[in-house]
């Protein structure tokens, strides 16, 4: 038997995923299906065949494409035993929602840190109204009713702006194009560090696996891991 951990992400969410199971569940086979309809097509192929399917379905509700494709997705998988679907509303927002993120990134005295304070006040009241039990639509109004400061973005782009902002000029600096290599790496392995570039970590240097089982433990990503199975 095969284990298979299908996602639609092609660049930074592809390399989050494969670093993340390669230190926690290296049995777990990663690929990417390049988009949201790519991957609803492997689903719809995938047979009785012995091996299990681990499926990362986005769920950014407030983004029509991403919800039509969701939802035909789950149609697809329905009735079939051997997939698991892991339900998560992007990499960025797990990543946003990992309660060390702050402690990681900055080092206590931190010019970065002081100008970033809005950020982070606003990533806070993010992850919470996003995760409130009033539901994830009333919860991104709730945000939207308190930071202005993000136009017309749905949520998946609000996730990705502030993730971006709080980690740029950094080693865990992260975009679409590419994933903060001290995210997933040992201490200290970024390459582009300067000798002034500090972080959380620098008296307490972690290895690539402990930072994997972390980010996993410490976010949203714990619930959806239990919720498929794993």
């Amino acid at each position: 038997m095969s284990m298979y951990l299908w996602c639609e992400d092609s660049r930074s969410g592809y390399r989050f995923w494969q670093s993340i199971l390669r230190e926690i569940h290296p049995e777990i086979n990663v690929e990417t299906k390049e988009s949201n309809s790519g991957l609803r097509k492997a689903v719809c192929a995938i047979v009785p065949d012995g091996n299990e399917y681990y499926i990362v379905m986005d769920k950014a509700m407030d983004n029509p494409d991403v919800l039509r494709e969701t939802k035909r997705l789950a149609d697809a998988a329905k009735g079939k035993d051997n997939i698991h679907i892991m339900r998560l509303h992007s990499f960025e927002f797990a990543l946003l929602s990992f309660d060390l993120l702050e402690q990681w990134v900055f080092a206590a005295v931190d010019a970065l840190k002081d100008q970033r304070q809005e950020l982070l006040k606003a990533r806070a009241l993010f992850v919470e109204k996003m995760s409130s039990t009033i539901g994830e639509a009333a919860g991104l109004d709730a945000f939207k009713a308190t930071f202005d400061d993000v136009g017309n973005k749905n949520s998946e782009q609000i996730a990705a702006k502030l993730l971006y902002g709080i980690t740029r000029n950094t080693g865990f600096e992260t975009d679409k194009s590419r994933l903060g290599a001290c995210f997933v790496n040992n201490c200290c392995e970024w390459e582009a560090r300067q000798s002034d570039d500090i972080c959380g970590l620098d008296d307490h240097r972690i290895n690539a696996h402990d930072k994997a089982r972390l980010l996993v433990e410490r976010s949203v990503l714990k619930e959806a891991f239990e919720g498929a199975g794993l």
